[in-house]
């Protein structure tokens, strides 16, 4: 058996329905996800994420959906290359579907406003969760720093895991969703060095998945899952481009002002894919994009074959555009321009306080569910007084798919000492998972209700 056969399998964590017939391949496995993917909710609300401009409206700028099909093509045409040159047996149609899913998967568990609205949530829950747990439940056991640690930290890569499996049930096979963990590290786990310990990869919700992931594929256990690494890449190509691209187009930047920078600051390399392009003729960017693009197909593909073993074993800690090349360079230099020179606009950081506002203000109006004792949470119901009519008509607000996974985990999930503890956990994560699966659009909504603006 080589090392793809053991890493592409059928296996799920639910077993589907038995069947007289023959049992069901990798490839009829994958090809099974592809169709549960694209057809979930959390795709589709990625077309009203944007990706550097929230709120935008006009059809030309880039969504999260949009980003992610570019990422996704960007990582099959990356498979593609590695199985052209690639000497183990592999099936070729489930590697590169894996790799495809992945991509498409990558961005669907990010928060409003993106990686600022990650960061307004985790200041709110660092803030404010300690106070609310006293209230609702009291002193904590000695199990609970570690699930307090768990709450108070929000990744997207994370979500996504928790979004697409004890959410939405989607069941994708234990190849399908290592495929999709960036990071190693748990949200309740102290980083212990090493590349893929930076953020955490899974909240404690998820442990158990986690641990069968692991217990399949035991590399993962310190390493990524192989595939990871080119859904990884891809993102890094597909965004590199065309987030300047989108501010051109929006107009917080000129093409002039792009030019000068990078025929003073960039290397030679980058310099004479502009000049090629043809600046200023239809369809410039498409060729830049592509010149530049065709190169980092070639030197990714390259790295994941010349680190192969290491890969395959869990042990290269490196990213495949790490390396000191002229189009890994040229790319990190348009990504820094960018962070430098769009991100940092005012029009940008206008819309986004707009967004840390909403969002703040949604976490605290809903922050009444957390201080609650778990007997007052779980008969809201039959409430009648003033304020538990309000904090009732807030508990409606609640998806009833949340809610669902909230009363079948908050009694029987697995590995917490005290159930007390238990249910207040799966009531914080209800309301990161309803905040969470907001589009922007939806959060401003959502705020102007609660501040009494919306007829």
């Amino acid at each position: 058996m080589s090392d793809y056969q053991a890493l592409i399998l059928s296996e799920r964590q639910l077993p589907g329905p038995v069947s007289d017939t023959e049992p069901e391949t990798a490839l009829a496995a994958i090809e099974a996800d592809r169709s549960r993917i694209v057809q979930c909710s959390p795709v589709r609300r990625l077309q009203q994420k944007t990706q550097v401009f929230p709120l935008d409206v006009k059809a030309s700028v880039r969504s999260r959906l949009t980003h992610s099909l570019e990422v996704k093509e960007t990582g099959r045409q990356l498979a593609l290359k590695v199985l052209a040159k690639m000497e183990l047996e592999v099936d070729k149609e489930a590697f590169v579907s894996l790799v495809e899913m992945a991509c498409l998967l990558h961005d669907v568990g990010n928060p409003p406003f993106g990686h600022f609205g990650e960061v307004v949530m985790i200041d709110w829950l660092g803030t404010r969760l300690p106070a609310l747990f006293k209230q609702a439940v009291g002193k904590g056991s000695r199990q609970w720093p570690m699930l307090m640690a768990d709450l108070q930290q929000f990744e997207g890569n994370a979500q996504s895991l928790r979004l697409l499996h004890s959410l939405q049930g989607l069941n994708l096979t234990l190849s399908q969703l290592a495929a999709l963990q960036k990071y190693v590290r748990g949200a309740y786990q102290r980083k212990t060095g090493g590349r893929w310990q930076q953020k955490p990869g899974h909240f404690f919700s998820e442990r158990s998945l986690v641990q069968q992931i692991r217990t399949r594929f035991p590399t993962t256990t310190r390493g990524r899952y192989p595939l990871a690494f080119l859904m990884e890449a891809a993102d890094d190509m597909a965004y590199g481009v065309a987030d300047l691209e989108d501010a051109v187009d929006r107009g917080v930047l000129s093409l002039a002002e792009l030019e000068l920078a990078l025929l003073n600051e960039a290397n030679d390399y980058l310099k004479n894919c502009w000049q090629q392009a043809k600046v200023g003729e239809p369809g410039f960017f498409s060729r830049f994009r592509q010149a530049i693009n065709d190169d980092l197909l070639i030197l990714v593909s390259e790295q994941y074959l010349f680190h192969h073993q290491a890969i395959l074993e869990g042990s290269h800690d490196g990213a495949l555009l790490s390396v000191d090349q002229e189009p890994a360079q040229a790319l990190q230099w348009l990504k820094d321009f960018a962070h430098r020179r769009v991100f940092n606009r005012r029009e940008v950081e206008a819309l986004e306080l707009s967004g840390f506002a909403a969002l703040k203000g949604i976490l605290e109006a809903f922050s009444p569910l957390l201080a609650l004792p778990e007997r007052e949470f779980t008969s809201l119901e039959s409430r009648q007084d003033a304020k538990g009519l309000v904090l009732r008509r807030l508990y409606h607000r609640l998806p009833p798919r949340h809610l669902a996974a909230y009363r079948r985990d908050s009694r029987s999930a697995a590995f917490f000492e005290n159930e007390q503890e238990r249910e207040w956990y799966f009531r914080v994560r209800l309301l990161l998972d309803f905040v969470s699966g907001m589009t922007d659009t939806y959060v401003l909504e959502e705020y102007r209700l609660l501040c009494g603006f919306q007829g």
